[in-house]
């Protein structure tokens, strides 16, 4: 009797290589060092990225070391992250969690995660204050730390559901359900690919929030549209 072996492919890889042949592949053009990088997540939450890069090159202007950063009072942190979502908040937490990683390791430094298992270093990040799933998981995967971790922001989110690849629930649900889907062989930067290729690729130019794009939409085909009635779908016609 002959066998054949089937090996079922994960969900997640048939969207991947969909989104592949169509925006092409991403990889990391270089990566910040965890600190850095930490800094940059934090302000960032609920921030377009032009805003949040402006005010994080406006801190590596106004502090010569993030060391400097930690010392800074919330009063000095403000007028540089104004323009970010809650600046009064991250004003605040943002010195402070780099005191408390001081305070627990000697000095301002993250490279130690390394040694650790993803598990672990997300639950070490996470205890930071102003540190939830998608700025632990960006330190952990954006960084030189290059950990196996999957970055699920609100595009990421919004796509997963749309796509039927994550049942409902908020992100750290999704991120969850995604990081259960993610073959074993995805290294970090497979994961980094994913998280750009559904943020800004599928999330930002088709899939969007109010209008999505369904007609010019590579993933029509697998998408099962799940709370796509609530937004104004966008018919695609080619130019005659």
């Amino acid at each position: 009797m002959q066998l054949s072996l089937h090996l079922a492919r994960s969900p997640l890889e048939g969207a991947r290589d969909v989104l592949l042949a169509a925006f092409g592949p991403q990889r990391p053009k270089a990566r910040m060092d965890p600190v850095s990088q930490l800094v940059k997540s934090s302000i960032s939450h609920r921030t377009l990225d032009a805003a949040s890069w402006a005010a994080f090159l406006r801190l590596q202007g106004a502090f010569r070391t993030w060391e400097d950063l930690a010392r800074a009072e919330p009063g000095e942190v403000l007028p540089l992250i104004g323009d970010v979502t809650y600046p009064e908040d991250k004003a605040r937490r943002l010195p402070m969690a780099l005191r408390m990683i001081q305070e627990r390791i000697g000095w301002l430094s993250l490279s130690h995660l390394r040694n650790m298992t993803v598990e672990q270093a997300r639950h070490e990040l996470r205890a930071l204050p102003g540190v939830g799933q998608k700025v632990a998981a960006s330190v952990l995967n954006f960084s030189s730390l290059a950990m196996r971790d999957l970055v699920v922001d609100s595009h990421v989110h919004r796509t997963a559901q749309r796509l039927g690849l994550v049942g409902p629930g908020d992100p750290t649900h999704s991120y969850h359900a995604l990081m259960a889907l993610a073959p074993d062989a995805w290294t970090a930067d497979d994961l980094f690919e994913l998280h750009c290729l559904m943020k800004h690729g599928l999330g930002q130019l088709v899939c969007t929030h109010d209008a999505p794009q369904c007609g010019a939409c590579p993933m029509k085909a697998q998408c099962r549209r799940v709370g796509v009635e609530g937004a104004t779908v966008l018919v695609w016609r080619p130019r005659g």
